[in-house]
């Protein structure tokens, strides 16, 4: 035989809160600054690794140094660095480009 079902009543699990009430779009916090400020710091670091790498080349060259895989790496993190970057740079021309074409 099936058994009725029962609804036994609910009590809530702990106090209820307020609904919240939506808050206008705020633009995020970053602890940082502003997106131009983290783009011109980006800029910098990699300006500072290629300057790194440059100079690493040119004491290897000059024989002022031995350390041939050292230079190696940070030259190649330069080149990671500077091509991360001009990425990053595609997309950002990418999206003003798109956002440019809208029909408003």
């Amino acid at each position: 035989m099936v058994q009725p079902v029962s609804f036994s009543p609910l009590s809530p699990v702990g106090p209820l809160r307020p609904a919240e009430t939506p808050r206008p779009a705020e633009v995020p916090s970053v602890p940082g600054g502003d997106f131009a400020g983290e783009v011109r710091r980006q800029l910098e670091q990699v300006s500072r690794m290629q300057a790194e790498a440059d100079a690493g080349v040119h004491q290897l060259l000059t024989g002022q140094s031995n350390d041939l895989t050292g230079v190696f790496t940070t030259a190649r993190k330069a080149e990671v660095a500077f091509s991360l970057l001009m990425e990053i740079r595609n997309k950002l021309v990418d999206a003003y480009t798109e956002l440019r074409q809208l029909r408003v």
